[in-house]
Parts: C-alpha cells; structure tokens; sequence
C-alpha cells in the first residue's frame, strides 16, 4: 500500500468521522429551519383566514386584529404587492366621508373592492385558487348581525352627539305616578275652599285663650 492510498483512507475516515458528528447536529439544524419556516407559513394562512372569515363583518375584534398583522407576517419582495394593497385599503378606511350619506355609500363600495383586492393577493401569495368575484360576493352576514351592528353605530352615534350637546334626548311623558287618597283629599279641599270663598259656606274659625301668667 503506498502513501497515496494510506492518506486516501485517512481522507475517508476523517470524513466519515465529521459526517457522523455532524449529521445529527446539522440534521437538527435543518429541522429547526423547516419548522420555522412552517411556522411562518401557517401564521400567514391564519392571518388570511381571519380575514377571509369577517370579510363581511369589518368591524369585528377578530378582523381588525388580522388586519393590523398583515404587515407583520408578510414581509418580504415576494409579499410586495399583498403589502401595497395592505397600505391602499389602511389609507382608504381612514378617509371616511362624515355628514355625506351618498359619498358613504361611495366609500364602502370601494371599501369592499379593496379589501377583495387585498385578500387575493394574500390567498394568490400563498397558493390558494380564489377570484376577485368569488372573495367579494361569497362573503356570508346573517341579516340579524347586520341589523345589530347597524342598531349599535346608530346608538353609538346618537350617544355621541347628545354628549356634544348637538341633539337632545327625546321625551314622551304619559302619565305621572298618582296617590288616588291625595288627589280625593285635594278635590275636596279645593271645593270647600270655592265655596267659602263664593259666600256660600262660612269659614270655621276656633278661637283659643290663652291663660294669662300669674
């Protein structure tokens, strides 16, 4: 065996040696990347999914948090058109026209396109299959909790205004509570009263000495 085929099985057992110490440790290694990069993921889908769950309910806890972690959780030169539609739609919520019911109506129209747009971004950004159409049109509100939270704006909007002194509370009193022995006690003093005054009944006055002191 000559010096070349000795240092040869020296190379090869050297490598074997570092590729049985460091298997494990770089296999775990990998692991960890793969784990996180699936964590990542799965809050992304989770965020996309509380979106696409409240998309017809914008006021909800659930949907206002999601929104706020957008920018959060997609970052990234592959996550810049969800994060250009995020800034489009934030900008948008903040211009809502006050004491202008037709520009309102305006506003939520665009509203709901651009929060269409933004969810498909997000679901084409990670390899969900939904059209524009499908996202705006498909969204489910019981007609009760579309009721209730226009009943709760209106309440709130109400309260807000009598508290600026802009409007009153409305009152309609109909009746006050009445004790009937008052009112029978009072009728009849007021009778005795007319006429005494009327000369047809004298007034009854007692007259009391006092005891002189001694």
């Amino acid at each position: 065996m000559n010096e070349t085929q000795i240092l040869g099985i020296g190379i090869s057992a050297w490598l074997t040696i570092i590729a049985i110490i460091t298997g494990p440790i770089l296999a775990v290694q990998i692991q960890k990347f793969l784990d996180g990069l699936n964590e990542k993921k799965a809050r992304k889908d989770q965020v996309f999914k509380d979106l696409m769950s409240t998309r017809a309910a914008a006021l909800t806890y659930q949907h206002v948090v999601a929104l706020n972690l957008v920018g959060l959780e997609f970052q990234g030169k592959k996550y810049t058109a969800v994060v250009n539609a995020w800034k489009t739609y934030l900008d948008h919520l903040g211009s809502f026209p006050k004491d202008d019911e037709a520009m309102a109506k305006v506003w939520v129209d665009k509203k709901n396109d651009l929060l269409s747009d933004l969810l498909y971004e997000m679901g084409n950004s990670l390899g969900f299959n939904f059209d524009k159409v499908h996202i705006k049109k498909a969204g489910y509100l019981p007609k009760a909790y579309a009721d209730q939270e226009e009943e709760q704006n209106f309440i709130r909007r109400s309260l807000v205004e009598v508290f600026l002194e802009k409007k009153a509370i409305p009152l309609n009193i109909v009746s006050f509570p009445v004790d009937q022995e008052i009112m029978e006690t009072q009728k009849q003093l007021q009778k005795s009263m007319v006429e005494c005054y009327q000369g047809g009944k004298p007034f009854l006055v007692k007259i009391v000495q006092e005891k002189a002191e001694q």
